[in-house]
């Protein structure tokens, strides 16, 4: 089975609700969930790690799948395409199964992240 660790901005309301409708937990169980923002107290060596691969947290969703990071759009095409089914899941997956959606629309989905901590006046992460 593998192993998955999934770092998202637990300030964010879009990143959280998102980890939460997908239900992650249910569908991967060895899957470890960690806000971003709680990585220098909780993980202090794996936020190193991110540091030393060039990887920026307020930048990218990440995930770890057996030892290989996974950032932004790859994430997303991931989750949707292991996701149970719903009508809302097949949306998601129709669009994100194409890299090329997933790499466009990846960037918007960022900003809009963006947009939405500057006016609830949340600090963007520093790292």
């Amino acid at each position: 089975m593998q192993q998955l660790l999934l770092i998202y901005d637990g300030d964010c309301p879009l990143c959280r609700n998102y980890v939460a409708a997908q239900r992650l937990q249910k569908q991967f169980g060895e899957l470890t969930l960690l806000n971003a923002r709680d990585l220098p107290e909780q993980a202090p060596l794996l936020l190193a790690e991110l540091h030393h691969r060039g990887l920026m947290v307020n930048q990218s969703m990440l995930l770890r799948v057996d030892g290989r990071w996974l950032k932004g759009a790859e994430v997303l095409q991931l989750l949707a395409s292991l996701n149970e089914a719903s009508w809302r899941n097949r949306l998601w997956l129709y669009w994100f199964q194409s890299a090329g959606r997933a790499r466009f629309s990846y960037p918007l989905l960022r900003a809009g992240r963006n947009l939405l901590l500057k006016l609830l006046k949340i600090p963007p992460l520093p790292y």
